[in-house]
């Protein structure tokens, strides 16, 4: 299979049956003229809306009552034309008239009621609907083989199929509870009853089901042809969703989900896969379905530039008016982003990760997410892992939150100890699967949940850098241990009690005692640091500063070689990667902060920075350092294994190759 293509748009079209001459002035010239000014090597394009309307004639489905023609067809030919890809969408989760002409269709809950994403299923005709308001579709129903016979329908009507996109597939999570769900589940030997975790893994056969189908089918007709299945890819550990997809798309809209930092974690995971794997945006300035709304050439260009800085292949979501034509001011805009990206792209893909720290993928998205903006902030390189296994490639290992441990986790760690390495835990990583006892030795006794919605730290020593010297307050209370053998490194001060309607103090949080409590904030044994808190979620919902210095503090305490130092403020972001087969590392270095605005992030000034110390501690002897696309010399200094060089000038993204 060819390799992803790089530079992508994914076009919605879910357009309603009140619309209009859908269609009409589609121009394959002008369609063609927008993909080139867009630097578009890939477009997918649309069979089958959440409006259940199919856009070509179709047996299966419904064509669109106000289409005269056969528009998924004649965009894959454009496409096609000027050597663009045109892989096909259909929706899956979503669909409109099918959920009214078959309700038994529609997802149901334990209640027996259909399961919408938003809005009320009886609504009156004049009430105003919510934005993203669809009803579920079951694929365990007869809708499953509705997908199948228009998946079939498609690889038999385009002879050169680039590849499907499903979208809306694995969701809802907890489960099903239609007709055809209950009857699979007590014929296969699942309680529907039992408060969805029957459901929920029958769910999950279900829709592995169908995501094997969909894959045989087009397999029998195009080999070749690329599957992704939308959801699939949103949350990295669930691994259990990833067999069937050829390749990954990380649908992240920064300025409206997730942020700016969401993605770097995925790609650093999906990294791993060994499949390519793209990053997804939007053109809007806020979500899906916005018609009018533009992001700026800057800042599409840093979202894009980020992508490629963290190895991903880019696409940028579009929604074609229901008249048939391309918004040209869009595509002058992508241009502008993907010129840029054709310029850099041969240093951008399949590299090897460097880093000597890894973060342990705990269940928990937003400890993952907390810890790697902690990281991120910090210009702290580091590799995601999914299991002990082979963490020996890791000087210092990060368990953030909730990594509980089962025997033969707790026996990979240890060993990891024995050879000298380091080892972070914060919450109630390293308890036991019961969570009742520690298995490594932190030189700590377990002894149970907080008395208290939040509390205090007072830090010690290391962990006092750049922190106020009075408790600063933490918005969870810290896990209770007793310390044995290991040294306390920051105290907890309770608050004097838990606010209540009964027993309250001031407008928000009780006061702290005076007194240190009997448990610690953090321990460190050797090369274990332990926090108490939850530090990395705690981060992720509120953002303190002074969490993540507390944090950053303990981990450089036993992370004393890293591969990468970069000095620059929090808003930059860095990666590193090695390419053995061209003797080549190359740096990547972005710099821009996003701002909120109403509920959007924006990002609008994006400032040059200058003078930025790097550090590189490789151990091939490096002949020549060089700034692309451009190549300006850098001069370096090097000392047995560690090169220390300047980049003189940074504006939006600047690439570093260090060749050895």
């Amino acid at each position: 299979m060819d390799k992803l293509s790089s530079r992508q748009v994914h076009l919605d079209f879910h357009t309603s049956e009140y619309m209009p001459n859908v269609g009409e002035q589609f121009d394959k010239e002008e369609f063609k003229q927008a993909l080139k000014t867009g630097n578009i090597n890939s477009i997918t394009v649309f069979a089958k809306c959440h409006h259940s309307w199919c856009y070509f004639p179709s047996n299966a489905g419904m064509m669109h009552p106000a289409l005269k023609f056969d528009l998924t067809g004649a965009m894959i030919e454009a496409a096609h034309e000027i050597g663009v890809k045109a892989p096909v969408y259909i929706t899956v989760g979503w669909s409109a008239k099918d959920a009214i002409e078959h309700p038994e269709w529609r997802v149901r809950d334990k209640n027996g009621d259909t399961v919408m994403s938003s809005g009320k299923v009886n609504a009156p005709d004049d009430e105003k609907r919510p934005v993203v308001s669809w009803i579920f579709m079951c694929p365990g129903t007869d809708y499953g083989k509705h997908v199948f016979d228009l998946t079939t329908e498609v690889c038999q009507r385009y002879k050169k199929l680039d590849g499907i996109f499903y979208d809306i597939t694995t969701l809802p999570r907890k489960g099903c509870w239609c007709g055809s769900c209950i009857e699979g589940m007590k014929k296969e030997g699942f309680d529907p009853d039992d408060d969805n975790d029957d459901a929920a893994e029958y769910n999950v056969l279900k829709w592995k089901r169908f995501q094997d189908g969909c894959r045989k089918i087009i397999t029998l007709y195009h080999k070749d042809a690329t599957t992704f299945f939308n959801s699939t890819a949103s949350e990295p550990y669930r691994q259990e969703w990833l067999d069937a997809d050829t390749h990954f798309e990380l649908e992240d809209l920064p300025t409206t989900w997730g942020g700016y930092d969401k993605m770097p974690v995925r790609a650093k995971f999906f990294a791993k896969s060994g499949k390519d794997y793209l990053g997804m945006t939007g053109k809007f300035h806020t979500n899906w379905g916005e018609f009018g709304g533009f992001k700026t050439p800057d800042a599409l260009r840093y979202e894009c530039a980020s992508m490629a800085a963290f190895g991903a292949r880019c696409s940028v979501g579009d929604q074609m008016h229901p008249c048939g034509r391309l918004d040209m001011s869009t595509y002058k805009t992508i241009g502008e982003a993907y010129g840029y990206i054709k310029s850099i792209e041969q240093w951008c893909y399949d590299g090897e990760q460097t880093s000597k720290l890894g973060m342990l993928l705990s269940a928990n998205h937003e400890s993952n997410e907390g810890l790697g903006k902690m990281l991120l902030e910090k210009q702290i390189d580091f590799d995601v892992i999914t299991s002990t296994d082979g963490i020996d490639r890791y000087s210092c290992v990060i368990l953030p939150d909730d990594i509980c441990l089962d025997d033969k986790m707790a026996e990979a760690i240890s060993r990891h100890l024995e050879k000298g390495r380091s080892i972070v835990l914060t919450g109630k990583s390293g308890l036991d699967e019961n969570g009742k006892r520690f298995m490594l030795d932190a030189g700590i006794e377990y002894a149970g949940e907080s008395d208290y919605e939040i509390d205090y730290v007072s830090a010690r020593n290391e962990l006092a850098e750049g922190i106020v010297k009075s408790p600063f307050l933490f918005y969870e209370g810290a896990y209770k241990t007793r310390a044995i053998d290991a040294r306390v490194l920051s105290e907890i001060r309770e608050p004097y009690f838990n606010r209540t309607y009964g027993k309250y103090c001031s407008h928000q949080n009780t006061p702290y005692r005076l007194d240190a409590a009997s448990h610690p904030g953090a321990v460190k044994k050797g090369n274990v640091i332990y926090i108490a808190h939850p530090v990395c979620r705690i981060y992720n919902r509120y953002g303190a500063q002074y969490h993540r210095d507390y944090f950053i503090n303990a981990l450089m305490m036993v992370y004393t070689d890293p591969v990468l130092e970069v000095d620059m403020q929090s808003a930059g972001r860095v990666s590193f990667f090695k390419y053995p087969e061209k003797n080549r590392y190359v740096l990547h270095l972005l710099y821009a902060s996003a701002i909120q605005r109403g509920k959007t992030l924006v990002i609008e000034d994006i400032p040059p920075v200058y003078d930025i110390k790097v550090q590189i501690d490789v151990p091939e002897k490096v002949k020549r350092i060089y700034l692309v696309p451009g190549n300006e010399e850098i001069n370096f200094d090097s000392i047995s294994t560690v090169n220390s060089f300047v980049i003189p000038r940074l504006l939006c993204h600047q690439i570093a190759v260090i060749e050895y």
